[in-house]
């Protein structure tokens, strides 16, 4: 294997991308997939993803084979492995976790470029990073600096997915998220709101979410709840107990569950407005245009808010909780949106 350090792609390349299938990430890589098929112009772009996200693997304006990094057995893994090893002649890892660095390093040949994490020849320590800006910026632990722009003048926001797509060295503007969309088998309602999240950090107290609802009812829209079945809902997120609550209290209706992720963009594409925190919803939300509320952490947002007209980015300020972000703040936003 060998660093890429900003060596010419040439067309026709096969690639392969890592990415974690928490929806967020999923969503955040299109931007980089995108340039891959448009500017790079690859043979094939081969996405290393998970069965999180597996019911977006028909997605041939953004990849070409799309393989369950997470999710799958030991036995099932190494035989995807054994077959696609030495085939790749870039590799992009866009997880910095030892699985998705150690699979980096398996998949690669000799010759593979490589960007991004990824241990080192023999499996031994981590292969450096270029000595070059993008190298730094790689290398850099603090992308949620305030100053990241002015420390990688390349940089025009300090958004995620444009790292991504710098450190690979495209250098043309970051394309807008782009995921597959079905329509939802019913019109939904007029305000979809996501409460739960990945982190506690992330949540916004039950009261406030009511107190919020509680207006929104009283203004005439309904309001729905997107996210995932409830006995699957403790496997990766938080905030179950909240939304059975609002759903108890009849401020929400049950969505949770019902579509699947392309009717879930479906349904953004078609409600009124969004309310949610920091969660797949979100960028999904992003991607389907909607008009979206986003409560974020401090600072998280510079590195996760997509630069979108449709998003309208809520914090409590520095050094202060999600959980006190004011829901009269929340609600002002909500009544514009809608």
């Amino acid at each position: 294997m060998r660093r890429h350090a900003g060596e010419k792609i040439v067309p026709g390349v096969n690639v392969a991308v890592l990415a974690n299938d928490a929806i967020g990430n999923f969503v955040a890589a299109t931007p980089l997939l995108q340039l891959l098929k448009t500017e790079s112009k690859a043979a094939s772009v081969h996405f290393w993803c998970g069965t999180r996200v597996a019911e977006f693997r028909h997605a041939p304006e953004l990849f070409d084979l799309f393989l369950p990094l997470h999710g799958s057995s030991p036995a099932e893994l190494l035989g995807l492995i054994a077959e696609h090893t030495g085939s790749y002649d870039w590799i992009i890892n866009l997880e910095s976790t030892a699985h998705s660095k150690a699979i980096a390093g398996l998949l690669s040949g000799e010759l593979t470029f490589v960007s991004g994490p990824c241990v080192g020849p023999g499996g031994r320590g981590e292969l450096s990073f270029p000595d070059d800006p993008q190298g730094e910026l790689w290398a850099d632990r603090r992308w949620v600096a305030e100053d990241l722009k002015e420390r990688y003048p390349f940089l025009r926001s300090g958004f995620i997915a444009e790292i991504f797509a710098r450190g690979c060295y495209f250098e043309s503007e970051i394309p807008p998220y782009r995921v597959p969309s079905q329509p939802p088998g019913q019109q939904p309602p007029d305000l979809l709101v996501a409460t739960s999240a990945s982190l506690p950090e992330k949540l916004w107290p039950r009261e406030k979410w009511a107190w919020v609802l509680d207006r929104v009812g009283s203004a005439g829209y309904t309001a729905g709840l997107l996210g995932a079945k409830p006995k699957d809902q403790k496997t990766h997120w938080m905030g179950g107990t909240a939304e059975d609550e609002l759903v108890a209290q009849g401020l929400l209706i049950d969505l949770r569950g019902q579509y699947s992720l392309p009717e879930v963009v479906g349904a953004l594409g078609q409600c009124r407005a969004v309310l949610t925190l920091d969660n797949g919803i979100l960028h999904l939300a992003v991607a389907a245009r909607a008009r979206t509320v986003g409560l974020y952490r401090h600072g998280i947002h510079r590195l996760w808010a997509p630069p979108s007209d449709t998003l309208t980015v809520l914090t409590p300020g520095e050094g202060r909780e999600v959980s006190e972000i004011d829901p009269e703040i929340v609600w002002e936003a909500v009544a514009h949106a809608l």
